[in-house]
Parts: structure tokens; sequence; C-alpha cells
């Protein structure tokens, strides 16, 4: 185990860096509600359209995207009435300025002790050695199985739903391979789906980021090394075709199967 060092636990200040959707409101919502936020920095959502080569393909995009902006809808918005502590100070990016110097002169601005990231580009050297052990980031997925992007995908497409969960864990050079401090497999139900897997991750993940920052704040947060690192998934490895194949698990009944069957293997009764 690692312990974080002294020089975090001198600066009380915390930084979110995250997107602009409604799940990245709610990480800012939830996490304001508990603790008080120096500032905000806001990237642009940019998720790359694949190419669309045919109709399906563009049906088959838009079937993922829509059910996903509906859930949300339904899920998220609600919930944005949280009362904060404060208002924090709140920057937007534009496209490609996660690793800018505009980015750095924030940070610089506030010297946080804590920076929680989620939804993100990849941070690069110059961000990074600013703040090396200060930097933690939501991963809705569990690294030592599924690194990089839509890792609350992955473990659907594959029909590997022990694998759902979220991690908190320092940002480091690698991708998805920083020490974790948390880290946890998510509850399956009979009446999930993949829009309500996919949230649950994130929702799991923003309990543990709370739960993180207590525990840095209080001076008891320990760092464990990963003990392997699980497949990266790039973004353009979310394409129409990978979709398509989970379209079809929903539609016939196929993932609700294996939801119930990983329900049975995983929580069997007494």
């Amino acid at each position: 185990m690692v312990t974080a060092n002294s020089k975090q636990a001198r600066n009380q200040d915390i930084i979110v860096i995250t997107g602009q959707d409604l799940r990245h409101q709610y990480f800012i919502k939830k996490l304001n509600a508990r603790f008080k936020i120096a500032a905000v920095i806001i990237e642009p959502s940019d998720y790359p359209l694949p190419p669309l080569i045919t109709e399906e393909d563009t049906q088959v995009w838009n079937w993922f995207f829509e059910r996903r902006q509906a859930f949300e809808e339904d899920t998220i918005l609600p919930k944005l009435g949280i009362e904060c502590r404060n208002e924090p100070e709140v920057y937007y990016l534009g496209k490609n300025e996660i690793n800018s110097e505009k980015t750095c002169s924030i940070l610089k601005k506030y010297s946080p002790g804590f920076i929680a990231v989620f939804g993100i580009g990849i941070l690069k050297e110059n961000i990074l050695s600013l703040y090396p052990d200060s930097i933690f980031n939501l991963h809705a997925g569990l690294p030592e199985y599924y690194r990089g992007s839509s890792c609350n995908f992955w473990p659907i497409y594959n029909c590997d739903l022990k694998k759902l969960g979220a991690t908190i864990h320092r940002v480091e050079k690698g991708v998805d391979t920083g020490k974790i401090a948390a880290e946890k497999s998510i509850h399956l139900e009979v009446t999930d789906n993949e829009q309500s897997l996919i949230w649950k991750t994130m929702e799991t993940g923003i309990k543990l980021m709370e739960e993180t920052i207590e525990k840095w704040q209080s001076g008891m947060l320990n760092l464990a090394k990963q003990k392997k690192a699980g497949n990266l998934y790039k973004r353009n490895d979310f394409n129409p075709a990978a979709i398509l194949k989970v379209k079809k698990m929903v539609e016939s009944g196929e993932l609700k199967t294996h939801i119930e069957s990983t329900i049975r293997g995983f929580y069997p009764k007494p």
C-alpha cells in the first residue's frame, strides 16, 4: 500500500475537471454537495463520429445515443437540484485545450491538493508533472480487466457482466494504470438494460470518489498498485459494428438472459 504524501495534505483546495453532459453535471453536483470545490474545469464533449458507411450504421449509432440521452434525462436530470456547499469558479475549455497552457494557468491559480477528473481526454506530462500525486480519475470500469475508453460498454459486449464496476485511481503516465484508491463492482438487477448497467458504473464511481476525497481530507488515503493491466480499448473501437452486437443482444433478450444467469452465479441464494 502507498500512502498519499504530505504535500497533498497541506493544501485542501479541490478542483474538478470533467465534461459537460448530464452525467458530468451530476458528478460536479454530487461532489459539491459534500465538499467545497475551488474550481471546475469543463472540457467540451467531443466523441468522434465514426464513418457511417451504411444506413444501418447510422440507425445503430442513433439507437444507442438516443437511448442514452433518454435514460440520462429520466434518471439524472431530476437529481440536479442538489444543494451545493459553495459556488466554485467555472472555466470552459475549447476543443483540444485539456493539456494547454490555459489549463496549466488555471490549475496554478489554485494550486489544488486534490484534482478529481471524470470523462476527459488523456492528461499529458505538462499537467501530470504539476501535480503528480494529486490527480484522481473516476474510471467507469475495472482497469485490471478493461482500460481506456467505454469500459462500461465492453463488459456488456463481451458478456462479462461480473467485470462491470468503477475505480478511482491516481492518474499516472500509463492509460488507467495508476495506483488504486477504491474500486467496486456494480450490483446487477433483473430489471437492468444496457443503459442502466452503464449508468450504475458511473454512479458507483461517484460514490467512490466521495469516499476517496473524505479519506484524503482525513489523511487516511491509501493506494494499492494494480496487479495487472487489462485490455486497452480505444475510442475508435466503439463503432457501429460493436453497438449492433449489443443492440441485437438487447432486442433478442440475450442480454436479459446473461444478466439473470450472472445474478444466479454472482449472488447465490442461501
